[in-house]
């Protein structure tokens, strides 16, 4: 049987084209790449697709090429990822009588005058705009449209070339420089003719289009203005059903009116004004998606794009059935100024910081070490990007927020002042960098996780979406319960269906419609009532079957109390590493260690990082120890006394990733003691972290100068140029003691209420346990910032140790070991201390009548002697101990968290079996 071949046009750099040819090889296809310069598709040799080099702008070689390649094989299909050359791939399908879009629609398409003539003419919404071809045209166009206007090519991709001008001057600059252009950046030739745009305002959003079904809208986030950079993506887009509906409706009209309607289209839209009608379409891309917007689809809907676009390229039937029903959102990390990339070893930590951060599966820098970076133009600025999958929208975005600002550390600057480079923050690297962060004195901006924690608390969305979160429990914990009522038989199969479908389109919206319900009775009724207004009493009515709102909740509880859980023990996991790994390497850099604020003996700086790590390490398992009641399911324990309906707990525990099911009702509705033991664990935590910010804030002093705090990590002052403030130190101190506020509290609370469901209980109680773990976590992450940007001033400790006398402690023990009582050796040891101070000599000199010499007595030499009972002189020793059992914590950790993780991928499969059976 010869082989099939699927015929690739050109390609895009990165993504997509890259994905076609595995989907294609995946389907027992051969991928073939046609292209003018194999070398700029680096991918085709990492993945050893075969590579014809043609002339792809020459129809006769092109046509010759493919000719060569049927000799002993077949061509399946005609596909391209590269917008500049989907024409000339239809075309070619056409001619093998091969699937594909129409040509010349998709031609005319191409042409964004055109495009915008046609869709006109339809009656589709869009911006006013002129066709010009010269300089003083645009500038009449501009005048008559109204500033500020959007020129750009009327054949372009992407961002490119777009931009918005301000006054006429800008518009003649501009458009003079699009068509001084005879070819674009592939060396294809170019009209010349530019467009000339109204500007609207409003959110931007694109509808992802297959055929002339509408299979998702995504929001779309723009880098700085002048020019429109997409720096971000969120799958599905956050929106009331109305406007969904809305962009939806308008973007199947744009593809029909333009002829499309075969294969992916990617249509972009605004919406301009509050009413869901106020659409305008932006343009209308026939091809798929790029972005990374497929990739997104994915992950969030469970529908692969690129496989449907390859299968209905061979002739196939394209699979668009959704398999999922999660959130998905990816970033685009940019530079706001000239800079360069980060040495290796930088990269590679900014890389895996940013993969750490909670729902984050993706995380990619484009470029390698010493590449420069500079403001983007367009999108081929783009320094990397992260990608964050969660099962709601807000979280996904924040995961996704957060990393792109951790992958951020991977560029550094040149100092404008001549002070060497310093390395960026995510918000530096975003957005360009920010005013006020040369104050002078500092140079540097706030580390972007410690500037989230110290001022993003003023922002007014930072209190999160409790509605939104409390919802998407709720509905969760329905999916389960719906699931485990029809498998028992208590419910038909067909009403649970309706409902299941019912409920992922509430949360496919994020719940807009119950949002807008009036809630006089609490918000599971609200939502129960919009189901039954919905389906009717017969179908909606029957969700709260075997069950009650009183084990309902202590099943959200536990749910919602999941994520800011894991928050707080990644945080802590993190802060334990950093500890270890600074331990490792300050282990031979001796200072005092201080009793009552005075010089006492030798140790290591390490050392003392170690005993910090001990501490933060009993927390951990005292974390871990205490989240174990979460993983028990209250569910089916009903108002008090269970339930007479045959319900099967072990199996919503199964769906809801907890380990069992809750033996007796009472105690699963009345105990919400895995609220106080986190708090309580939290607050021995604070207490290990307060005590440990004391230490670091005195060692930063001027007075003490044993340690310096890098300037990212520093604040000045207002009044004081002079001033250097190592001011996170104080927020350590303050905030660690917010989960023991929160206990009292909490504890306060529940004395009140008796054994039962009790409001003081649940509710009152329970609203303490999200700030408590939440300042928590700040805290801890705020430590393990300030240890990692810290280097001891090495001079100094050793100074500080010889000139406090330190070891003094040693010689008294060495005296004990040569036959003198140590109260003896105490008296003589301290009366040589005396007469030192008294004539300014060192303990060395002062101490003639021993034999300790040839340095015995410099503090390095002592603490090395101390070996025994943890000193210091055992210090690497102790630190492969207590990374055993960093070890261990952490894998019980991961346990947990994919144990959650998978349930819930469980529970959607069992969902989207029941919608589709």
């Amino acid at each position: 049987m010869s082989e099939r071949l699927l015929l690739l046009v050109e390609s895009n750099t990165t993504g997509t084209g890259r994905l076609f040819a595995r989907r294609a090889a995946d389907l027992g296809v051969v991928p073939v790449l046609l292209c003018a310069d194999p070398g700029r598709y680096p991918y085709a040799a990492e993945d050893g697709v075969r590579t014809v080099t043609v002339d792809t702008s020459d129809e006769a070689a092109l046509w010759a090429a493919v000719g060569a390649l049927t000799g002993g094989a077949t061509v399946a299909g005609v596909l391209t990822s590269s917008e500049y050359y989907v024409p000339t791939a239809a075309a070619l399908a056409r001619r093998l009588g091969l699937p594909g879009p129409d040509a010349e629609a998709v031609r005319a398409c191409r042409d964004k005058a055109e495009q915008r003539r046609v869709l006109a003419a339809a009656g589709v919404g869009m911006p006013g705009f002129a066709v010009v071809s010269g300089a003083a045209g645009a500038v009449g166009a501009a005048r008559e449209i109204g500033l500020p206007v959007v020129v750009k090519p009327v054949r372009g991709s992407g961002s490119l070339g777009v931009r918005l001008c301000a006054d006429l001057d800008e518009v003649a600059e501009h458009a003079g420089t699009l068509l001084a252009a005879t070819v674009n950046e592939r060396g294809v030739a170019v009209p010349g003719r530019i467009l000339v745009e109204e500007y609207l305002t409003g959110p931007e959003f694109s509808v992802e289009v297959f055929g002339t079904e509408a299979v998702v809208t995504v929001a779309k986030h723009v880098g700085p203005l002048p020019v429109f950079v997409e720096v971000g993506h969120d799958v599905p887009a956050p929106l009331p059903g109305d406007r969904d509906r809305a962009l939806r409706e308008t973007a199947v009209a744009a593809v029909r009116a333009l002829g499309l309607g075969w294969g992916a289209a990617h249509v972009e839209l605004r919406l301009t004004g509050t009413d869901s009608r106020a659409v305008s379409v932006i343009e209308v891309n026939p091809r798929l998606a790029g972005g990374m917007i497929p990739e997104l689809v994915r992950g969030a809907c469970g529908i692969d794009l690129v496989l449907a676009q390859v299968q209905a390229a061979l002739g196939g039937v394209p699979e668009l059935g959704r398999g999922a029903f999660a959130r998905a959102s990816i970033r685009f990390l940019t530079s706001g100024r000239e800079g360069v990339l980060a040495p290796a070893a930088v990269l590679a930590d900014a890389v895996d910081r940013a993969r750490a951060v909670q729902d984050t599966v993706e995380a990619v820098l484009y470029r390698t070490e010493g590449e420069r970076v500079g403001p983007a133009e367009d999108f081929r600025g783009r320094v990397g990007h992260v990608i964050a999958v969660a099962d709601h929208a807000g979280r996904a975005a924040r995961s996704a927020d957060r990393a792109v600002a951790l992958l951020g550390d991977a560029v550094s600057y040149t100092d404008p002042h001549g002070g060497g480079t310093h390395m960026t923050t995510g918000t530096e690297a975003g957005t360009g960098t920010a005013r006020g962060v040369d104050t002078g004195r500092l140079k540097a901006a706030l580390d972007a996780e410690a500037h989230r924690i110290v001022y993003d608390q003023y922002l007014p969305d930072t209190a999160g979406d409790g509605l939104g979160e409390e919802l998407r429990c709720i509905s969760e914990v329905d999916r389960a319960h719906l699931i485990m009522l029809t498998e028992c038989g208590i419910v038909d199969a067909g009403r649970a269906a309706a409902l299941l479908r019912a409920i992922e389109e509430l949360r496919g919206q994020d719940f807009a419609p119950v949002r807008a319900t009036p809630m006089p009775r609490g918000v599971y009724l609200a939502y129960e009532g919009r189901l039954i207004e919905q389906l009717g009493d017969s179908t909606g009515g029957i969700l709260h079957t075997g069950r009650s709102r009183n084990d309902l909740n202590a099943t959200t509880t536990r749910l919602k109390t999941r994520g800011p859980y894991l928050a707080l023990l990644d945080a802590v996991d993190r802060l334990a590493g950093v500890l270890l790994t600074k331990a490792a390497e300050y282990q031979d850099v001796i200072m005092p260690a201080y009793t009552h604020g005075q010089p006492a003996v030798p140790i290591s700086y390490g050392h003392y990082l170690a005993g910090v790590a001990g501490a933060v390490l009993r927390a951990y398992e005292a974390l871990l120890d205490a989240g174990r009641q979460l993983d028990v399911n209250p569910l089916g324990a009903g108002a008090i006394g269970g339930t007479s309906v045959p319900i099967d707990p072990r199996r919503t525990a199964e769906l809801l990733g907890f380990t069992s099911a809750a033996p007796n009702s009472v105690d699963a509705v009345a105990s919400r003691d895995f609220v106080l033991d986190l708090l309580s664990a939290s607050a021995v935590l604070g207490v290990t972290l307060a005590r440990a910010g004391r230490d670091l804030s005195t060692w930063t002093s001027e007075e003490f100068g044993l340690l310096r705090v890098a300037d990212t990590l520093v604040g000045s002052s207002s009044m004081m140029p002079q001033k250097r403030n190592p001011f996170l130190l104080e927020h350590i101190q303050g905030r660690s003691t917010a989960s023991l506020g929160a206990f009292v509290s909490a504890a306060s609370a529940m004395t009140t209420g008796g054994y039962t469901n009790a409001i003081a209980v649940g509710t009152e109680a329970v609203r303490h346990l999200w700030p408590g773990l939440s300042g928590a976590t700040d805290a801890v992450t705020l430590l393990s910032l300030v240890v990692a940007g810290t280097e001891p001033e090495r001079e100094r400790m050793t100074d500080r140790a010889v000139d406090g006398f330190t070891s003094a402690t040693y010689l008294a023990e060495r005296l004990v070991l040569d036959g003198m009582p140590f109260r003896a050796a105490h008296h003589l040891v301290g009366e040589t201390v005396l007469g030192a101070l008294d004539s300014g000599r060192s303990l060395v000199d002062a101490a003639e009548f021993t034999a300790v010499g040839d340095g015995g007595l410099a503090p390095d030499r002592v603490a090395e002697a101390c070996v025994h009972g943890g000193g210091p002189g055992s210090t690497a020793e102790g630190i492969r101990q207590i990374d055993r059992q960093l070890a261990t914590l952490r894998a019980e950790l991961t346990a947990r968290r994919t144990r959650w993780s998978h349930a819930g991928t469980l529970l959607s499969q069992a969902v989207l079996k029941a919608v589709t059976s």
